[in-house]
C-alpha cells in the first residue's frame, strides 16, 4: 500500500493532448508525477523541498519529475496524449508474469496475465489467466526465449481478447503491432523498468 499523500492540486480534467488530431498514444501520468511538476515547475521549489512536501526521498522525487517531464515533452513533440490516473476511480491493471510476483520481461511469451482490481486506491483482488500462446509453445516444444518465440502463433489475434476487462496494461517491453491491437481495444499501456508487481501497483495508485 502506498503512503498517503497530500496533493495540492485537484484536477478537473483527466485527459490532455493535441487538438488537431487524435493522439497517437495515451501516456499515463500518476498523481505523484503531476504533483512533482506542480511543486518543481509551478511553485518553483528546490528538489529537496519538493521531496519533503511530497513525502518521498530526494532520489525518488528526481525520478518522478524526470518521468513527468519526459511524458509532457512527448505530448508536445510527438502528438501523444496524457491521461491522469485518478486515484479515486476503480480500474483494473494487467501484467504479464511467470512467477506471479514479478513482471515478465516478455509480453507475448509470459506464462500468465495477472489482473489487479483497484478501488479507491486499494487492491481488492488479483486474479490470473493462463496465456494460451505460452501453452501452445510449450506443447510444441518451442524454446521460449523471448517474444520472437511466439512468431506464427497468431498472438496478435489471441491475446487482446484475453485482456478484456483491463484498463491498463503494464509491460517491460511490447512490439508495435500487438501494441496497436491492444490500444485499439481501449486498453492504455504503461511501459516500466520495474519488475515487482507490488511496486508498480503502488506507483499507479
Amino acid at each position: 500500500m502506498s503512503k498517503k499523500r497530500n496533493y495540492s492540486i485537484k484536477p478537473t480534467s483527466f485527459s490532455f493532448g493535441p487538438l488537431s488530431h487524435k493522439p497517437k498514444e495515451m501516456l499515463l501520468l500518476s498523481a505523484d508525477e503531476l504533483e512533482a511538476m506542480v511543486l518543481a515547475d509551478f511553485k518553483g521549489l528546490y528538489q529537496e523541498e519538493c521531496a519533503k512536501e511530497l513525502g518521498v526521498s530526494r532520489p525518488t522525487f528526481a525520478k518522478l519529475i524526470k518521468r513527468a517531464r519526459k511524458k509532457m515533452t512527448e505530448m508536445v513533440m510527438f502528438g501523444k496524449g496524457i491521461s491522469l490516473v485518478d486515484k479515486k476511480r476503480s480500474f483494473t491493471v494487467v501484467f504479464p508474469t511467470n512467477n506471479r510476483s514479478e513482471i515478465c520481461p516478455h509480453f507475448l511469451s509470459a506464462k500468465h496475465y495477472a489482473f489487479a482490481k483497484i478501488e479507491n486506491g486499494s487492491i481488492v483482488s488479483i486474479t490470473y489467466k493462463n496465456n494460451p500462446i505460452y501453452l501452445e509453445m510449450e506443447s510444441r516444444g518451442i524454446d521460449i526465449l523471448n517474444d520472437e518465440s511466439a512468431a506464427g502463433l497468431s498472438a496478435g489475434r489471441v491475446i487482446p481478447p484475453l485482456l478484456e476487462g483491463a484498463d491498463i496494461l503494464v509491460v517491460r517491453s511490447i512490439g508495435d503491432g500487438i501494441r496497436r491491437n491492444i490500444e485499439g481495444a481501449g486498453i492504455n499501456i504503461e511501459i516500466t523498468e520495474m519488475m515487482d508487481i507490488d511496486s508498480v501497483i503502488e506507483y499507479l495508485m
